[in-house]
């Protein structure tokens, strides 16, 4: 195809406006997750009571009607550009059924759910989160310039972020930590540790010139200054892990994400069925190697829901019928109202057990395993580092299937961009199958060190 200069009066190339058209979905679905566009402009509060108050917003309450319509116009609208095209259509399907099932099950959740309208409205908006990531892959076209608006995007949040240093009544807490435009230090710290994963891989593997170079060492530089003033040690640590493993090869990367499975499949499966077969209480044993006030509190979350998700333990309570549902209660007992009021368990996976049971929960993580296995000769590296460290992430916070958290999202982006890579590929369904019926063994040899599979060079803009 032949790209003529307009003469209008932007004075750009039709090919120019076609690139930065395809990338705008990707930008302003990166900048809604990241609240760039609803910034948290209150000052941070000092007393409990003072921020008791103002967490009654997470009560089942609906949003703004505005916000409301803003996933399902913008899915419409990737929706109306997909179906021009028959060929964009099919990648589109085959990137989005496989999120679907799941989707469809927590909507079948409904059925026993105890807040069903919560359950309802809630999977309503996953659904359309999924078709709007899918929309987004499928419009971005290639998994270079997926990369190349992601680095962009970087560059502009990390300027955004970094203006909020000027005004520290907003952007810091009362203890000093950074939170820029975002309320709390571990929501900003999941944005700047996963942005600064993405710098360090993008100049690993995709970088070619000395411009790219310097961009992504700004992005590095920038995003671990901001990183370290949050104070947010869960993704410092596992940047600090994933950033070494990273440089030596992609595929200690994907030994992560198998091992981080692995360990949940035995804390929620094997250990509990082989303790409950001699005699012990698991809970007991779980409580004398990790005591309550272990991995910052955390684990005392994780006991004091326990009596919960003993009450259905197979299906839960439904999904997004615990966290922010039912009646506000007087906010007298501290103790009582601190564990009412936290929003997550801090735990995506202790979360999942506790809204969609135990047997989703460990088909769910199954299933990841064969994704991950299945499309191992063609994930990219920063598709496999994001996917690492939502992993690592889900571990000590809570981010698959919550709402539009901002990992969520980065995983459903790496995912799909996996499988938009894996569609275009003409012996596609003959390697998956072989790949599934050989336990996740796919055909070819696996690139290790400084390049990866397929075309992942990092592409200059037109």
């Amino acid at each position: 195809m032949q790209h003529i200069q307009s003469h209008g009066p932007l004075r750009v190339s039709s090919k120019r406006l076609s690139y930065i058209l395809q990338g705008l979905p990707l930008f302003l679905l990166l900048a809604w997750v990241t609240k760039a566009f609803t910034p948290n402009l209150s000052p941070k509060a000092g007393l409990l009571a003072r921020d008791l108050e103002l967490n009654l917003q997470i009560v089942s309450s609906s949003a703004a009607l505005w916000q409301q319509l803003l996933l399902p116009c913008f899915t419409a609208g990737c929706l109306l550009w997909i179906i021009r095209s028959r060929r964009h259509v099919n990648s589109y399907i085959s990137i989005l059924i496989p999120m679907m099932t799941f989707g469809a099950f927590i909507f079948l959740t409904l059925l026993w759910s105890d807040h069903p309208d919560d359950t309802a409205r809630r999977a309503l908006r996953q659904m359309l989160l999924f078709t709007s990531v899918a929309g987004v892959v499928v419009i971005s076209r290639s998994n270079d310039r997926f990369v190349n608006y992601l680095q962009y995007f970087s560059v502009t949040l990390l300027i955004y972020e970094a203006l909020f240093l000027l005004i520290p009544h907003i952007s810091f807490d009362v203890y000093g930590n950074f939170t820029g435009l975002h309320s709390t230090k571990n929501e900003f710290g999941g944005i700047a540790g996963a942005f600064l994963l993405i710098a360090v891989c993008i100049y690993r593997y995709y970088t070619e010139t000395a411009k790219e170079k310097k961009l992504a060492i700004f992005c590095m530089i920038g995003w671990a200054v901001l990183l370290l003033l949050s104070g947010s040690k869960t993704p410092m640590g596992f940047v600090a892990l994933l950033v070494p493993l990273l440089l030596l090869s992609v595929h200690l990367l994907r030994l992560v994400t198998i091992g981080v499975i692995v360990v949940w499949l035995f804390i929620l499966v094997f250990i509990p069925v082989f303790l409950m077969g001699v005699g012990e209480a698991p809970i007991d044993f779980y409580r004398s190697i990790l005591p309550e006030e272990a991995l910052t509190g955390r684990t005392g979350i994780w006991y004091h829901l326990l009596s919960d998700i003993k009450k259905d333990v197979m299906w839960g309570t439904g999904y997004g019928a615990y966290w922010g549902v039912g009646d506000v209660p007087e906010a007298l007992d501290i103790k009582w109202s601190y564990y009412r009021f936290l929003n997550t368990g801090h735990s995506g996976f202790v979360d999942l057990v506790l809204e969609i049971g135990l047997i989703p929960t460990v088909f769910w993580m199954l299933g990841l395993w064969v994704f991950v296995a299945s499309t191992r000769n063609s994930a990219d590296p920063l598709s496999t580092a994001l996917i690492a460290f939502a992993l690592l992430h889900n571990c000590l916070e809570t981010s698959f299937g919550h709402g539009l958290h901002f990992v969520w999202v980065l995983m459903l982006l790496s995912m799909m961009n996996i499988l938009y890579t894996h569609a275009h590929k003409p012996d596609f369904k003959r390697r998956f199958a072989a790949a599934l019926s050989s336990g996740g063994q796919a055909s070819g040899s696996q690139p290790s060190g400084g390049q990866s599979a397929g075309s992942n060079r990092f592409a200059r803009s037109g």
